[in-house]
């Protein structure tokens, strides 16, 4: 079934958020949240891109919004236990705005979880992650909106209970006047998000780091066994002094 979104939760949404001043807590729908000024979200991913470079910080993010989706995902089913499908793919988009992520508008979505079917097309206006991006880097020449991607794929999954995975077609942060993506199973994308796919798998930076640390000190071993003086001995500061400066050349 082709359903549209609507946004008639919203208030019932937003009265499930409480401020606990005295606590300093902050809850949706029992769950804690945080405030955060987007200026340090902002500098948060220059950090991240700065020690780890675009493409993993793109893993980085994108798998900590699949996390939030599903666990938003979790909630939906909590405060809508009888829900049909139409209404759980309705209340991720208007969850996405109450948190302030961006303004979604539909395009299409057709979905059917017994059926496992599923295809979706939303627009995203004034993104928080593609403003971020701007300030931080400028235009870049791919979608930047990664956290996004990821909490729309993983609140699908959950939903669907199987792997849908969303691409950024347009994106304000390479340059076009809105975020757009669209999404649909991983068998009916095939090898078009081969790449995509990369991006929520973990990825173990302190082995690598650790490979190639061992790489450096072999190399550094193989470069003294390559760079000594031989047979030959001398205990003169001259040949101590030439030995020296052959090694450094070297």
């Amino acid at each position: 079934m082709t359903s549209g979104i609507t946004f008639d939760r919203l208030p019932e949404l937003a009265a499930q958020f409480h401020l606990c001043f005295r606590s300093g807590h902050i809850y949706l729908e029992g769950q804690r949240m945080v405030l955060l000024h987007t200026g340090a979200l902002g500098a948060l991913r220059r950090e991240l891109v700065d020690t780890l470079g675009l493409d993993r910080t793109r893993g980085v993010l994108t798998r900590m919004g699949y996390a939030s989706g599903k666990r938003d995902a979790e909630m939906a089913r909590e405060l809508l236990p009888r829900a049909s499908d139409e209404d759980l793919m309705n209340l991720g988009p208007q969850l996405h705005s109450l948190e302030g992520i961006a303004h979604v508008t539909p395009i299409r979505f057709d979905i059917d979880v017994a059926g496992g079917r599923y295809s979706g097309e939303f627009l995203w206006e004034d993104s928080f992650e593609a403003a971020v991006h701007l300030e931080a880097f400028g235009p870049y020449h791919d979608a930047v909106c990664w956290m996004q991607l990821g909490y729309a794929t993983g609140y699908t999954t959950a939903i669907m209970g199987k792997s849908v995975i969303f691409r950024e077609v347009d994106c304000r942060g390479k340059g076009d006047t809105n975020c757009r993506i669209v999404g649909k199973p991983v068998e009916d994308w095939g090898e078009e998000i081969t790449e995509e796919l990369q991006y929520f798998e973990p990825e173990n930076v302190a082995e690598q780091l650790v490979a190639l640390q061992d790489q450096v000190e072999h190399l550094r071993y193989s470069i003294d066994e390559q760079t000594n003086l031989g047979d030959m001995v001398g205990v003169s500061p001259a040949f101590r002094e030439t030995g020296e400066i052959i090694r450094k050349a070297a």
